[in-house]
């Protein structure tokens, strides 16, 4: 037992103002591997059952990842851009679930990427509070990074020229703080 009475999973809950949940029981590399032979794996955060092509390849010693593929990718994506999921969530509802760049609709698949400022955060993660919006794959790889290289008498597209000025987060926020008044 760890202090106030709460065994080391309930205390480290506690601790960071979560809701105390049940624990699982951690799972020893045999039973994972054990799982990997008959060919389906229980996710660790969505609990459910999925063939081993659901996940991400296994490492050296044969034990697959803990995450499903849409979970893991869930899980990297709020932890480098220190945002929710319920933040997520209401961005995507908020952008009518389309791209903030071009406005093409999501379609499901893969997740919308969470473009964030370079300039405050540089590489692959953020502070959170750089966080512009979601956008495609391809506004963020051929649109935003290519544009944002260039010096700034070069940057004549409108469009782009517009998101960065005004983001989708900066206008939500906004949306946000009249509520909260």
């Amino acid at each position: 037992m760890s202090s106030r009475g709460f065994c080391t999973g309930h205390y480290q809950q506690q601790s960071k103002g979560q809701p105390l949940t049940p624990l699982r029981k951690k799972r020893g590399q045999g039973a994972v591997q054990d799982m990997v032979r008959r060919g389906i794996i229980e996710c660790r955060r969505c609990g459910e059952h999925k063939p081993v092509s659901e996940y991400s390849k296994l490492n050296a010693s044969g034990v697959a990842r803990p995450y499903c593929k849409p979970c893991n990718a869930e899980h990297v994506r709020l932890n480098n851009y220190k945002v929710t999921k319920e933040f997520i969530d209401l961005l995507l509802r908020f952008q009518r679930g389309n791209c903030a760049v071009c406005g093409d609709a999501h379609t499901g698949g893969r997740a919308m990427a969470v473009d964030h400022d370079h300039a405050c955060c540089p590489g692959q993660g953020s502070c959170g509070n750089c966080v512009r919006g979601l956008v495609c794959d391809t506004c963020n790889r051929f649109g935003l990074g290519w544009y944002e290289g260039l010096r700034p008498e070069l940057r004549t597209f409108d469009l782009l020229n517009k998101y960065l000025a005004d983001p989708p987060v900066k206008r939500l926020r906004a949306e946000l703080a009249l509520l909260d008044e």
